[in-house]
């Protein structure tokens, strides 16, 4: 499974991240920075704190092995 983690500074030294599934394959960081600025103004933290500003991008991939 791919994810993407978008990382956004949350106040005096914290973060918070989105965790996308399945972006599209290809992602830039400039597409991600053009989407950022559009949904970062009306997101918050779980406690209501603006976030500030936004840090880094990661694509993470992650497998899966049953255990047989």
């Amino acid at each position: 499974m791919k994810t993407l983690q978008l990382v956004f500074a949350a106040g005096s030294n914290a973060t918070s991240t989105l965790t996308i599934a399945n972006p599209k394959d290809g992602l830039t960081l400039d597409e991600v920075k053009a989407a950022v600025a559009k949904i970062q103004p009306i997101m918050v933290t779980r406690s209501g704190a603006a976030l500030t500003g936004f840090k880094k991008a990661v694509i993470v991939n992650t497998t899966e092995e049953e255990l047989v």
